[in-house]
């Protein structure tokens, strides 16, 4: 599925794309009752007011970093769907939500993409708010910027692969 060294590739491979899509849709469909829609990969998002919950499904060779920015607004919506009623935005919860979804996505990303050969295992996530909040990706590892569009407001992956580290 991936070759050794990922200076071989340039691109995540469609594949593994594919099943990341997939988790995202299966995962904010059990959510919200529907399934977001992937409306295109871009190259650049501008600053957003939101919250990014970060985490990676690794394993020796290969470590394969997400991270799920959320608006303010569409934050918001989730919470009033995931927990039964509105969280505010500039409470701790609010990460504790993302970060949570966060962790559900990278299970359901693990479970997916063992299907086509990663086998991996998932980090702890981590939550960050703020405003003018901006999202880089190295540019010499293979990443993918997804934006997907649900009921409840828009929101986008960023995903970057690499070699894992060994000490």
């Amino acid at each position: 599925m991936l070759p050794q060294r990922l200076s071989e590739i340039s691109e995540i491979p469609d594949l593994m794309l594919d099943k990341v899509v997939l988790s995202v849709q299966n995962t904010f469909a059990s959510i919200s009752g529907d399934a977001p829609e992937l409306v295109e990969q871009v190259n650049s998002l501008q600053p957003m007011n939101g919250i990014i919950g970060n985490i990676a499904v690794f394993n020796p060779e290969h470590t394969l970093s997400m991270m799920l920015a959320v608006p303010k607004e569409t934050a918001v919506s989730i919470s009033v769907k995931f927990v039964g009623f509105e969280l505010e935005f500039e409470s701790d919860d609010i990460g504790d939500l993302i970060g949570e979804i966060s962790n559900i996505l990278a299970g359901e990303v693990a479970m997916n993409i063992e299907t086509i050969g990663f086998r991996g295992q998932s980090s702890l996530p981590t939550a960050t708010r703020g405003s003018d909040l901006r999202l880089f990706l190295p540019n010499k590892p293979p990443s993918a910027r997804l934006r997907f569009v649900t009921s409840d407001g828009e929101f986008w992956l960023y995903l970057a692969l690499y070699e894992s580290q060994r000490y």
